[in-house]
């Protein structure tokens, strides 16, 4: 079997080398967010700790181990974070369009973890954009800074500019830590859903993240019994993309895939693709 096939060892090292890279500009950019407004935050700890152990779990991440058995040994301070940030940020390619968008989220995930907007942290995101524009190429990440702009404009953050920044923060990296009790690493962007109330003859689908039903062809032929169409990546001619509840590891950026990004950007030039849930497809498939 050649190496580079799907399940081969060889490209299997290149998605596990990706994902390690993704996620740790991600939680660098999660403690840049933490920080963001000068210090640990009340609200911030219960997530800052949930996210350090997952990134322990499922990373190995040595940073994430550490601020963990520092809140045990009860030492963990805003330094050792600004530490860690620092020496982070001299393993990541500052000029990797990349990395930057995947610091972005994981900034903006921390900013919003405590529901709470200050208005320091509103001011880091507009500096982290002009410091790194390149992720302004996403539109998620333009809606965030303009309603940060907007939110700043009178010099202050009240309690409804501070709820609109975290809304557009959710469309980027899902709910967050205290909308759910849980990390928003691994979950999906919140979409402006579309209803779908039957599958009409020759309607086309795209399929992207890990769905709850395993393996994903029991869901394709599904569709293909209905009189619809799976497509491998979306076109001009995709009716609908089909976001799974769970986010893939081995997407380009912490919570989109190439197919998220590519439908994004012909939905802004058609007015399709359109969005639609695992939950409301599996519920028309009675699967």
């Amino acid at each position: 079997m050649n190496d580079y096939e799907v399940g081969g060892p060889e490209l299997g090292a290149i998605h596990r080398k990706a994902n390690d890279k993704k996620y740790f500009c991600y939680f660098t950019g999660f403690l840049e967010g933490i920080l963001a407004s000068g210090d640990i935050e009340a609200g911030e700890v219960e997530p800052l700790l949930l996210q350090c152990v997952e990134f322990v779990e499922n990373v190995g991440d040595e940073d994430a181990f550490e601020i963990v058995e520092d809140f045990k040994a009860d030492i963990l301070e805003a330094a050792s974070l600004a530490d860690a940030i620092e020496y982070r940020l001299r393993e990541i390619d500052l000029e990797c369009e990349r990395s930057a968008l995947n610091r972005f989220l994981g900034f903006s995930a921390a900013i919003a973890c405590d529901d709470r907007i200050t208005l320091l942290e509103a001011q880091q995101v507009i500096a982290f954009a002009n410091e790194f524009p390149s992720v302004l190429n996403d539109i998620g990440v333009r809606a965030v800074v303009s309603c940060c702009l907007d939110a700043l404009e009178d010099g202050e953050i009240d309690p409804i500019e501070s709820s609109a920044i975290c809304a557009s923060i959710t469309r980027i990296v899902g709910d967050s830590y205290a909308d759910t009790g849980v990390s928003a690493l691994g979950s999906v962007p919140v979409f402006e859903e579309e209803k779908i109330e039957l599958i009409e003859d020759g309607t086309s689908f795209v399929l992207t993240g890990n769905f709850s039903i395993s393996p994903r062809r029991i869901i394709e032929e599904a569709i293909i019994e209905n009189g619809g169409i799976v497509a491998k990546s979306p076109s001009k001619k995709t009716d609908f993309v089909v976001v799974a509840s769970e986010a893939s590891r081995d997407w380009v950026q912490t919570h989109k895939g190439t197919k998220i990004i590519k439908a994004i950007k012909l939905r802004e030039e058609l007015g399709r693709p359109r969005f639609v849930s695992e939950f409301q497809l599996l519920k028309i498939l009675n699967l």
